[in-house]
């Protein structure tokens, strides 16, 4: 991370996401911290980011949540209890911002430092979104919890550009 914003805490960060993850899911789920960026370019149906505001030095930041589709279907069934049959395309949707909402505050207290960190809403990023963002922004973080076959991955980006 560059200027005065404090490189994230990993271990901290990988325990807030699993924290965050059984509390979503129900289930058990490490988030294993890898710096192997050429994962991101993962895009998913269920890509959504949430972007961070940093009062000084006046810089933005942003999380990205890419969450597979059967673990989108896994979160809204515990949320709703509801079996996967009956759950919409909106219930999806839902499931996917709380993770980020979730996630995002696992993250944020982290990358701060001693800085005042604003959290905006998380919105859903289509594929030129998501491209746009990725390469206006550097990643500084990249988190993968992956369980039976599904892969979720959070990805820390400084800065974010969130286009017009």
């Amino acid at each position: 991370m560059t200027d005065n914003l404090a490189s994230p805490d990993i271990q901290a960060i990988a325990a807030g996401l699993a924290k965050a993850w059984l509390f979503l899911s129900g289930s058990e789920r490490l988030f294993i911290p890898t710096m192997d960026h050429a994962t991101t370019v993962s895009f998913s149906e269920f890509s959504y980011f949430m972007p961070l505001q940093f009062a000084e030095p006046h810089r933005t930041g942003g999380i990205g949540v890419l969450v597979d589709p059967a673990d989108a279907r896994a979160v809204a069934t515990h949320m709703f209890g509801l079996p996967v049959e009956a759950l919409a395309s909106a219930d999806l949707h839902d499931a996917c911002a709380e993770v980020c909402n979730l996630f995002s505050d696992s993250i944020a207290m982290h990358i701060g430092g001693n800085a005042d960190v604003q959290i905006g809403l998380p919105f859903l990023a289509d594929l030129p979104v998501y491209s746009a963002i990725t390469l206006a922004s550097t990643v500084i973080a990249l988190y993968a919890g992956a369980s039976q076959g599904a892969t979720t991955l959070v990805v820390v980006y400084h800065p974010f550009s969130q286009p017009n």
